[in-house]
């Protein structure tokens, strides 16, 4: 049988999807996580085979873990499925090999479009997605300044977005408040922020 874990931090989206993936097929182990630490627990005891995951979880941002579990466990594919703007996170998380990335604000038919090529070991990009990578500029580098931030920088940015001060930020991404400073200064000087 095989086993998904289903990580966010709302019960109402874990249950949608556990009803979509209920809805496929009986034959798997649906898990559920709320929280990075508990992600971590589950992929660490058990053989995972599909995860998806929302990008911010109630302790933190997947995304930094994300990149950690396609290190330490190729073969879980995962489907990232998030209010995270797509266009920002989408390719950037393609490159660190998810399978697919579903917007939040998408139908329910994208996500079970994206869940069954999730499922069948294929990569899922939306209608939008496409559309931006062959036939629109809107990706590249001068059009979309999110890609010129690392992984870190663009985490500290988004935090700091949401309000958090330096401290704050140090705390939850387990950084030195000077680190997370650093990252801030170069993500600010790389958008034009003042």
């Amino acid at each position: 049988m095989k086993k998904i874990i289903v990580a966010d931090d709302h019960e109402i989206v874990r249950y949608g999807a556990r009803v979509i993936l209920e809805n496929i097929s009986s034959e798997f182990e649906i898990i559920e996580a709320s929280t990075c630490k508990e992600v971590l627990q589950i992929i660490h005891r058990q053989e995972i085979d599909f995860g998806i995951f929302d990008i911010q979880l109630v302790d933190g941002n997947m995304f930094s873990i994300i990149s950690q579990i396609i290190e330490q466990y190729p073969n879980i594919s995962i489907l990232v499925y998030s209010m995270n703007a797509e266009k920002i996170y989408a390719k950037r998380l393609l490159k660190k090999g998810i399978k697919a990335f579903v917007c939040k604000q998408e139908s329910i038919g994208e996500l079970e479009k994206a869940i069954k090529c999730l499922l069948k070991g294929e990569a899922y990009l939306s209608s939008t997605f496409k559309e931006n990578v062959t036939g629109n500029a809107e990706l590249n580098l001068e059009d979309n300044p999110f890609d010129l931030l690392s992984d870190r920088e663009l985490e500290v940015a988004e935090y700091s977005c949401e309000g958090l001060r330096a401290k704050e930020i140090a705390r939850r991404m387990d950084l030195d408040i000077t680190t997370v400073s650093t990252f801030r200064r170069r993500a600010y000087k790389k958008l034009n922020v003042e």
